[in-house]
C-alpha cells in the first residue's frame, strides 16, 4: 500500500471497520518500523485480533501450537532428542538463573539444545525451562490477556534472583523482555539485557574464544522479525560474528528492516500451513537471488521454519545458525539435527492439527480473563 491507503486501513482499524489488512497480515511486525510517525499499526492489527479472540476464541486445530499447553509443537520434540540433547535440557531446567551473565534459552532453544552446546558458551550458566515461555506467540496472535499473565509470571519468577546481565540467543525472547513485556504489559525485571551475539562478539575481540579455520563459503543473511524492531544491535552483531567466522556474506535485495518474514509467524492470524509455507517461500526465492551457498541466520524459530520449508521448496542452499558456523569455525559441534528436528515437528503437527483442522469448535486458554472486546 502506499502512503494514503495505508492511512485509510488505519482508521477503519482505529474506528472497529472492516480491513483487508486484518485478513492478510502475517504478523511480521514490519508495519511498525516502516511506520514514520511510531503509530504502531502492528498493535492496531493484533489489537483487533484480540477482539475477535475475546468473541469467538481460538480454532480447535491451533491448540497444539500453544506453548503453554503440554505438549506441545516444541516440547513433544523432547522424546526424540539425543541423550545428550536430554542431558542439556534437565540441565538448564534445574539451574537456578544467578550470577553476573545468565543466559535465557527461550522455547526455540529448548527446540534446539546443540545451538549452545559449546566451548565458546562453557561459564555461562543456562537457565530456563518450557514453562518460562517469554509469551511472544501470544503477542504475535493478539492474545494480551495471556500476554500480560505471562508478565505477571516472569516478574514474579524473577523478583527474588540477583542476575547482572541476562543474555538472549533470541532476537523474540530478547524483544519480549526488552520492549513489549514491560513497555506494554507491565512487567519489572532488575536485570540488565544483552544479545549473545554481543556478547561472543566481545570475546572473540579480547582473545577469549578463538576461531581455528576459517569458513570458506558464500551465505546469504535472513534477518529476524524481532531483530528489526530491537534494532541494529542484532544485525549488526550477527553479522559481525559470521565475518570472525571466515565465511563472505551477500546480502540479499531484501534486508535488515526491509527482509522477509522466515514464514512461522504467518500462521498467527489464520492458523494456515500455506499461509507460513507462501511466506518461507518467498524468503527462499531472495535468497536464492544471491547466489549464496547457503542461508545464515540467527533466530532458533526461524532456523526450524526455513529448514521445514525447504523441504518443500526446491533450493540447494542450506539453512544454517550463526552458532553452528562459530562451532565448525572452532572445531566443534556434530552434524546439526535441525533437519530431523523440523521432520519430527512437521509430523506431529501434521498428526494432532490436522484432524482437527476442519472442526467448528472453538476454545479460550483463560476465557474468564478475557476483556476489552466480548462486545
Amino acid at each position: 500500500m502506499n502512503g494514503e491507503e495505508a492511512i485509510d486501513e488505519k482508521k477503519k482499524l482505529l474506528e472497529g471497520e472492516d480491513s483487508p489488512v486484518l485478513k492478510r497480515c502475517i504478523s511480521c511486525y514490519a508495519c511498525n518500523v516502516f511506520c514514520p510517525n511510531d503509530c504502531r499499526p502492528y498493535e492496531l492489527i493484533t489489537g483487533r485480533w484480540h477482539q475477535r479472540y475475546c468473541r469467538e476464541g481460538l480454532p480447535l486445530k491451533a491448540e497444539y501450537l500453544m506453548p503453554h499447553k503440554k505438549p506441545n509443537f516444541r516440547s513433544d520434540l523432547t522424546k526424540h532428542m539425543s541423550n545428550r540433547e536430554k542431558a542439556l535440557l534437565k540441565k538448564w531446567q534445574q539451574t537456578r538463573p544467578e550470577g553476573e551473565v545468565v543466559l535465557y534459552p527461550g522455547c526455540n532453544y529448548m527446540a534446539l539444545p546443540h545451538l549452545l552446546d559449546a566451548s565458546f558458551m562453557r561459564g555461562v550458566p543456562v537457565a530456563g525451562s518450557w514453562d518460562l515461555c517469554c509469551g511472544e506467540m501470544y503477542f504475535r496472535m493478539g492474545l494480551f490477556d495471556q500476554v500480560r499473565l505471562t508478565a505477571e509470571g516472569l516478574s514474579e519468577y524473577y523478583r527474588d534472583k540477583e542476575i547482572g546481565t541476562m543474555l538472549f540467543s533470541c532476537p523474540a525472547c530478547m524483544n519480549m523482555f526488552k520492549k513489549v513485556l514491560p513497555e506494554q504489559f507491565g512487567a519489572e525485571f532488575n536485570f540488565k539485557i544483552e544479545y549473545l551475539g554481543s556478547y561472543l562478539l566481545g570475546k572473540i575481540e579480547r582473545g577469549e574464544i578463538r576461531p581455528q579455520k576459517k569458513i570458506d563459503k558464500t551465505v546469504a543473511v535472513h534477518d529476524s522479525c524481532h531483530a528489526r524492531v530491537v534494532g541494529n544491535e542484532v544485525m549488526d552483531a550477527a553479522r559481525q560474528v559470521l565475518e570472525e567466522t571466515g565465511v563472505t556474506i551477500e546480502e540479499m535485495a531484501l534486508n535488515r528492516e526491509d527482509g522477509l518474514c522466515c514464514g512461522i509467524a504467518a500462521g498467527a492470524n489464520n492458523f494456515s500451513p500455506l499461509d507460513i509455507f507462501s511466506a518461507a517461500a518467498k524468503q527462499l526465492r531472495e535468497g536464492k537471488k544471491t547466489g549464496a551457498e547457503e542461508i545464515a541466520l540467527y533466530c532458533g524459530g526461524c532456523h526450524l521454519s526455513l529448514n521445514l520449508c525447504s523441504m518443500f521448496y526446491p533450493s540447494r542452499q542450506q539453512p544454517r545458525h550463526i552458532l553452528e558456523y562459530l562451532q565448525e569455525a572452532c572445531n566443534e559441534g556434530d552434524r546439526s539435527p535441525v533437519k530431523r528436528h523440523s521432520k519430527i515437528m512437521l509430523l506431529n503437527v501434521l498428526r494432532k492439527c490436522l484432524p482437527r483442522y476442519f472442526s467448528f469448535r472453538r476454545f479460550w486458554l483463560h476465557r474468564d480473563n478475557c476483556c476489552d472486546g466480548r462486545e
